[in-house]
């Protein structure tokens, strides 16, 4: 095996975590069939950019060469990490590749995935959360306590507990499957994996709610090769070409060996109830999931949300988006309204993300640098703020205090997402509910917090009419999880005390006060 250095950090990029940390939103994708996978993947990452850009890997594999894995792994985006020098080495038919989005430990490269097993000969990578995390980690540990360091990724405990089952049996498809189906009796959460094996096969599954995406699609490549591929987004395979997408099924897996050979088989099915944020605020608004269209979704949201701001007798002289999720919604709420939309908040696209900063004031001042408002067309106008969501809220506010400065008259912010009141546990980083603006407030407190006049929020009922769904995850909305949570609270305060252990990170108390 041939693992890369990343000249960006000293030390090597290790093919096997034992010191991560949870990931949450994360983009995966791998392909299988042709010497072209590994250029697949990395134009397939760069279409899942959006969802992480802590750092990014890929994994390919040399079938039937000795030590036939090569990886590299790096901190940054996707497009920094690798170079046409990096596809010299990162040979073969088949291909693995993680972009990571992650809010602890994001210095520590050896959280970076692919995670490779090498003596079962797996490579693994995950995007979701696993809720019973701690308590599966110190079972391993009692019943091994020469291990080695405490586990701390679910990911690497994920493929350690897939690994387990498959020791020292030939891997295809009928024990992996076996193999599957005793890891989800064990684990609680959301998980999204996609795997590829020393031989050249892949296998990608999902939990038994569904709550993560992943999707399958095939084609063939120009060298006339049949070629398979599954990623997080419909948008990623679309941009390669690859057709008759599919999404698996909660529970589901399917598996495509070396010759193409495809097999597939529901495991273990619980529920179907896929993560509301996917259409609200995480995915590309190419994508569909579901037959459910992204964009559409977001335009039928910012049409009921019309409906709503002309029930409660709102006036306004104009519409803006906060850039870039709430636009769709936003140009639907203005024709429903029939009033002029307008792109007054103005992104600097060369400013790094505001939440990646240490300390409050420093965030401020990036919010300042990363959108400025246009302040003559807000000068005395009744402002109606469109946004996707609202969840600390510290965006929302110095965001609505330019808005301020720059002479608005009235400003009222319109969230096209529920209240967010409620931990999430499933790969989105708030398992707090300390941490929401939401919490405990009424809507009018939540406005005077945010600096708005008023503020609107979408309903539940309209959020499941938007999204053509009748099952959905809105555990953070309804504080109703389709999955047992006790075991959520003891993460929540382990994964505050992890904060607590990273140099700059603020503690359990700080986040109470923010």
């Amino acid at each position: 095996m041939q693992v890369r250095r990343d000249n960006r950090r000293s030390g090597p990029i290790c093919a096997v975590s034992c010191n991560g940390r949870v990931d949450p939103m994360c983009g995966l994708i791998a392909v299988s069939g042709s010497v072209s996978s590994p250029f697949e993947v990395f134009f397939g990452l760069m279409n899942l950019q959006h969802r992480g850009q802590d750092g990014a890997g890929i994994l390919t594999v040399d079938a039937g060469r000795c030590g036939g894995f090569h990886l590299q792994k790096g901190s940054g985006l996707v497009e920094n990490v690798f170079s046409e020098r990096s596809f010299k080495n990162l040979r073969g038919t088949a291909a693995l590749g993680h972009s990571r989005y992650a809010t602890i430990g994001r210095d520590d490269p050896n959280l970076l995935q692919p995670f490779l097993d090498y003596n079962t000969g797996i490579a693994l990578a995950h995007n979701g959360n696993i809720v019973n995390f701690y308590s599966l980690r110190d079972a391993l540990l009692l019943a091994n306590p020469t291990s080695g360091p405490a586990m701390e990724s679910d990911s690497a405990l994920v493929l350690k507990l897939l690994a387990d089952e498959l020791r020292d049996k030939q891997v295809g498809p009928t024990e992996v499957f076996k193999a599957i189906k005793t890891c989800m009796q064990k684990l609680v959460g959301s998980y999204s994996i996609l795997c590829v094996t020393r031989d050249g096969d892949l296998f990608g599954f999902r939990d038994p709610h569904g709550i993560r995406p992943l999707v399958f699609g095939q084609k063939i490549a120009d060298d006339g090769e049949k070629m398979y591929a599954m990623a997080s987004e419909t948008v990623a395979l679309a941009f390669l070409g690859y057709e008759n997408l599919e999404e698996i099924p909660a529970g589901g897996v399917v598996y495509v060996d070396r010759k193409g050979n495809i097999t597939r088989q529901v495991i273990d099915q619980r529920s179907v109830s896929p993560c509301m944020f996917e259409w609200v605020y995480f995915a590309r608004v190419e994508s569909e999931f579901d037959n459910v269209s992204v964009y559409d979704a977001r335009f039928r949201l910012g049409l009921i949300a019309a409906k709503r701001v002309q029930q409660l007798g709102i006036e306004a002289d104009v519409v803006v988006p906060v850039p870039e999720t709430s636009r769709s919604s936003a140009i639907a709420m203005a024709e429903a309204l029939k009033l002029p939309f307008r792109e007054l908040l103005i992104k600097n696209r060369y400013v790094n993300r505001t939440f990646i900063l240490e300390g409050q004031q420093s965030r401020q001042e990036a919010i300042r640098r990363k959108l400025f408002p246009i302040a003559n067309e807000f000068k005395s106008k009744r402002c109606l703020i469109v946004d996707d969501s609202i969840v600390r809220g510290n965006t929302a506010k110095q965001i609505l205090k330019l808005i301020r400065q720059a002479g608005a008259h009235e400003i009222i912010l319109v969230s096209t997402c529920p209240q967010i009141q409620h931990p999430c546990f499933y790969g989105i980083d708030f398992p707090s509910p300390a941490e929401l603006v939401a919490h405990d407030r009424t809507e009018d407190e939540i406005a005077t917090e945010l600096g708005a006049d008023r503020i609107v929020f979408q309903t539940v009922d309209g959020l499941r009419e938007a999204l053509n769904h009748r099952s959905l995850c809105t555990g953070c909305l309804t504080g109703e999880y389709p999955t047992d949570v006790e075991s959520g609270k003891s993460f929540e305060q382990n994964r505050l005390l992890d904060r607590e252990k990273i140099p700059g990170k603020v503690s359990p108390e700080k986040i109470k006060s923010c």
